[in-house]
């Protein structure tokens, strides 16, 4: 996935939080991402592995929901310079290239 922002006005520093949701059952205790911050030339100017815990041992939803469950990463570090562009790029770090069951992917962006 891939989330353009745009043109930073001014000197930014925030922090980013990725969202995720699955269907009930997803067959997997945790999944790994990498997040990374990519400027206007597609370089990595900063990348985080986020591990999301998404059910106890006995496969159990670690949060509510019937159908439905909704995970969030603790706050990543997000720094603009003003007039800058970024990308924010997030794959997956696991032995299956696709992972069934993930319903959503985003992100929200807040100043400090």
């Amino acid at each position: 996935m891939c989330f353009d922002l745009p043109k930073a006005e001014e000197d930014f520093s925030g922090t980013l939080t990725v969202g995720l949701r699955t269907k009930a059952n997803i067959g997997i205790q945790d999944i790994v991402f990498a997040v990374e911050q990519r400027d206007s030339a597609g370089l990595v100017s900063h990348c985080d592995t986020v591990r999301y815990p998404l059910t106890d041992a006995d496969g159990e939803a670690l949060t509510g929901g019937i159908n439905i469950h909704q995970y969030e990463t603790q706050h990543l570090p997000l720094h603009l310079k003003e007039g800058q562009c970024s990308t924010i790029r997030i794959h997956h770090l696991m032995r299956r290239e696709l992972i069934p069951g993930i319903t959503d992917i985003g992100i929200r962006v807040e100043a400090q």
